[in-house]
């Protein structure tokens, strides 16, 4: 009898936290990269937290540190389970540099944290950051230059490899050889006793 009711109170305390874990997830955005320069992209990623029958195919994320202020997240496909709210994914195009003064009293640092937000269809509010880098990015170092390519393929460095060079190169080869073969035979006959 008491193993039946540690089941039942398992089953229903698990019951209850399952249908209270929706309740606890909230909005959720991300903006990626999290670092960008002037005129460049981000991608835009919300989560909302509640399931909607029909949800909209776009909802708008806004930015003062976006070329056009605002941009539209379309509905990313694969939600439509119920459980799980709706998903949105967007690109945004960051304003030029000239949007981003450093004097005056609008200005703004070489690097400043800038906030993109909206609403779910819910009417649930979401926010996320991320850094505009006016920061000149370094020059590259100018590599060397050759005036004339690499002399691959046959020959190696040698540009006369005439009889008497072959000749000597052989002997070289066949010492080696010879000077290997005696070694092991050496050792073979030690190791014999």
């Amino acid at each position: 009898m008491r193993i039946a009711r540690m089941i039942a109170a398992t089953a229903l305390a698990s019951a209850a936290v399952g249908l209270s874990a929706p309740a606890a997830i909230a909005n959720s955005a991300e903006v990626r990269p999290s670092t960008v320069a002037p005129s460049g992209t981000v991608t835009v990623s919300v989560a909302c937290d509640t399931p909607q029958a029909d949800p909209p195919r776009t909802i708008n994320a806004s930015s003062q540190a976006f070329e056009k202020g605002v941009v539209q997240l379309a509905l990313v496909p694969g939600n439509d389970d119920g459980v799980a709210g709706p998903a949105y994914n967007g690109t945004a195009r960051i304003a030029p540099t000239s949007n981003f003064p450093s004097t005056g009293p609008n200005a703004v640092g070489d690097t400043s944290r800038w906030a993109v937000t909206g609403s779910c269809p819910d009417g649930g509010q979401w926010k996320a950051t991320f850094i505009v880098d006016r920061t000149p990015a370094p020059s590259p170092t100018p590599t060397p230059t050759s005036t004339q390519g690499v002399r691959g393929g046959l020959g190696g460095s040698f540009t006369d490899a005439g009889t008497p060079t072959m000749i000597a190169g052989s002997v070289l080869v066949a010492g080696a050889v010879g000077a290997t073969v005696f070694v092991i035979r050496r050792r073979q006959s030690r190791a014999r006793g």
